[in-house]
């Protein structure tokens, strides 16, 4: 029997080892970026970006179709795990390094004193990256911490992990004294990555954003980035191919308004969808204008605590703490998108406030002089200068409602069920028309993310350096 400690052990190895290879595969893919021109930038950056914004155990789906002739035991399925944090993260990083230009003035210094590109990437580019670096790489850690769908999809149950073993003793053994402990140590883990990232300085707007730059991005930069974009258009188109399965995509799309074969499902994946699609409004009604007046103030902790929390810890917190409720809250469908608020409130807020904390104060003071009152210089100052942050905090809002899996795994059930816990249980039970259904709903979730990706997507034109290297 797996004891506390191990499975601390296994998931903390886990978080930091994904967390590394993420790192070591984004920095050159980000460079890369950020030479492409803008046209060609925006569509990798799509490419590369959808997995990270997708829904871990869909990641796990991705990654699990090349892998169903494959053995799976603890080794195996660590490694298989490492490679799909590695996939989901890449763009996340990479993103974070394109955002990032040099200043000109240094650049023109290091080459007026003969500094070859490498000396210029290790002593002024690397260096400043540094801080985003380490901030990013600490919340890959978090995140790959807490993506249960994505290992107990790919595992096959030989991995076990904190939150893994959560579910099980709260689901299955319906062992709350045992869920408990290991929440407060699944707790005790995810704050601290969250802390250690909060020492370092941020990107929030490093997933819209991209600075082009004529710096060469070296030999291995374009070797390593096209090997991985190739990898992860495989994977995506892979299963966009494979909503073709049995029947057809035009039988797969019909069978989504269905309780699967055997009606193994409570509701059809068509009304599971609907109800995300509610819960996700609902999460944006609240999010945005909380997010909003929260970044008006001085970026503070209080917002982004919960990003260092489990949504499986949340699901069962919430879960225990159900009897104390009012029952019209624990039956309702409400309970779950006000839990996922928490999930979606640090990134809304994380993308607005440096941009409210960027407006010129002189235009918001000539507001004021003016008459205007708080309502109306947000609406006609503010807000038409912020459309862009807005829509990406919204959008964002909405993805991460949407396919939020670990709470909804512990809250969502019967005629409440939301598109990822309905597709979970297709999988596991992929025969018939099941599987088919689960594709045909991955391949719709794929497009979605790919589109609000490239609509919020944009390419900065800099003139921080405009000087190749010699």
């Amino acid at each position: 029997m797996t004891t506390s400690l191990e499975l601390l052990l296994t998931t903390a190895f886990i978080a930091v080892v994904s967390s590394a290879l993420s790192l070591l595969v984004g920095m050159p893919v980000g460079f890369w970026m950020a030479r492409l021109p803008s046209g060609f930038a925006r569509l990798v950056s799509v490419i590369v970006t959808v997995p990270f914004l997708l829904p871990p155990f869909l990641v796990g789906i991705a990654v699990a179709n090349w892998t169903r002739d494959l053995a799976i035991n603890a080794i195996t399925g660590i490694l298989l795990i490492l490679f799909a944090h590695t996939f989901m993260n890449v763009g996340f990083i990479a993103r974070v390094v394109a955002a990032k230009s040099l200043d000109k003035d240094q650049v023109d210094a290091a080459i007026l004193d003969g500094a070859r590109q490498g000396q210029l990437r290790r002593y002024i580019q690397i260096p400043q990256l540094l801080p985003a670096l380490a901030s990013s790489g600490l919340l890959v850690a978090l995140y790959s911490s807490t993506s249960y769908g994505l290992i107990v999809t790919l595992s096959a149950g030989t991995v076990d992990t904190l939150e893994t073993e959560i579910a099980l003793a709260a689901l299955r053994d319906l062992d709350l004294e045992k869920a408990g402990l290991l929440a407060m140590l699944q707790t005790f883990l995810t704050l601290g990555l969250f802390l250690a990232a909060k020492q370092f300085v941020a990107v929030p707007n490093s997933m819209t954003e991209i600075t082009r730059t004529s710096i060469p991005a070296g030999k291995v930069s374009p070797l390593v980035s096209v090997l991985f974009v190739l990898i992860t258009g495989l994977l995506l188109t892979n299963v966009l191919a494979r909503a073709n399965w049995g029947d057809g995509i035009l039988a797969n799309l019909e069978n989504l308004n269905s309780r699967g074969t055997r009606s193994i499902l409570n509701i059809s994946v068509l009304e599971a969808a609907g109800n995300s699609v509610r819960n996700a409004l609902l999460v944006l009604i609240i999010v945005l204008p909380l997010a909003w007046l929260l970044a008006k103030r001085p970026a503070r902790f209080s917002p982004l605590l919960p990003a260092g929390l489990s949504p499986v810890v949340i699901g069962l917190a919430t879960l225990s703490l159900a009897g104390y409720l009012p029952r019209d809250l624990t039956g309702s469908w409400i309970l779950l998108p006000l839990i996922q608020v928490l999930f979606a409130l640090p990134i809304a807020y994380q993308i607005l406030q440096p941009a409210r904390s960027g407006i010129d104060r002189e235009q918001l003071d000539a507001a004021s002089m003016d008459g205007a009152g708080r309502f109306r210089t947000a609406w006609f100052v503010e807000l038409p200068q912020l459309r862009r942050s807005v829509a990406t905090a919204g959008a964002f809002a909405l993805l991460t409602s949407f396919g939020e899996f670990g709470a909804a795994s512990f809250l969502a059930f019967g005629s409440n069920e939301t598109l990822p816990v309905v597709m979970f249980q297709l999988a596991g039970r992929p025969g018939g028309d099941n599987y088919g259904m689960v594709m045909a709903s991955a391949a719709i979730y794929i497009l979605l993310t790919a589109l609000v990706i490239w609509l919020l997507t944009k390419t900065v034109q800099t003139e921080r350096q405009d000087q190749p290297i010699a």
